[in-house]
């Protein structure tokens, strides 16, 4: 599906040549081993990001939520990774070489492009430091308030400690090592200290302090915390 895009003012590719489109859940934005010739913006819904291994085994690199970009390939070869919808997204799109060509002659929407793409670094080094060095309740409770930071940044007006998430235990697994039973283990271990509760698709965050003591996390230093600018308004506590 095409049309023009409305695309948000505060979103980086507003005011710019972009189409709509809208990908059903389970489809591919993009495909790994095939070139990627559009960029991405996401208006709505969830997108993953994913390598295939030869035998069939996912890991799931990065969860893409509103406001992110995809797409923007270094060069024109075959994508190491691909993008698949996990729920209903809206997207602008635009073609990869307006896409540059407008960077060249727009130094602000240039820099805007760098600091996307710097956050999305420091968010990798994150996911690297979690699959590397942490136990699997340290690494699920790490997702879960990663995502929940990234997600009140969009829609700082939302209340509660509520987070509602398109996403199966299968696919948290395969975000961070683990097999599906593992996962449901420690999902149902942290339910057990009374930290979380969930429930279709729906993830509630009981005792926030005690799941940043368990993830070993501080959001002033970890990247999505400092993006997300919530230091100040939920300090780390250590028990």
């Amino acid at each position: 599906m095409r049309q023009t895009a409305s695309v948000p003012t505060d979103n980086c590719l507003a005011g710019l040549p972009t189409t709509m489109r809208v990908v059903a859940p389970g489809q591919d934005l993009f495909s790994q081993g095939e070139p990627c010739g559009e960029v991405f913006g996401i208006l709505s819904g969830w997108v993953f990001l994913y390598e295939l291994l030869e035998d069939g085994r996912r890991q799931i690199l990065h969860f893409a939520l509103p406001g992110d970009l995809l797409g923007f390939q270094a060069d024109r070869r075959a994508s190491s990774f691909g993008a698949q919808a996990l729920d209903r997204v809206e997207l602008c799109v635009i073609a990869r070489a307006t896409m540059i060509e407008l960077a060249r002659r727009k130094p602000d929407l240039a820099f805007h492009l760098a600091c996307l793409f710097s956050n999305d670094e420091s968010l990798a080094y994150d996911h690297l430091t979690s699959l590397g060095r942490k136990t699997a309740l340290e690494r699920i409770s790490t997702l879960l308030l990663e995502l929940f930071y990234r997600l009140r940044r969009r829609a700082p007006q939302a209340g509660g400690e509520m987070l509602k998430i398109p996403l199966t235990q299968t696919h948290i697994a395969d975000a961070l090592g683990l097999t599906p039973v593992h996962t449901n283990r420690m999902l149902g271990a942290l339910r057990q200290k009374g930290v979380i509760d969930y429930g279709n698709g729906v993830f509630h965050i009981l005792a926030p302090d005690r799941l940043f003591a368990i993830a070993g996390v501080d959001p002033a230093t970890c990247a999505w915390g400092s993006m997300a600018g919530f230091a100040a308004q939920r300090p780390f506590a250590t028990a």
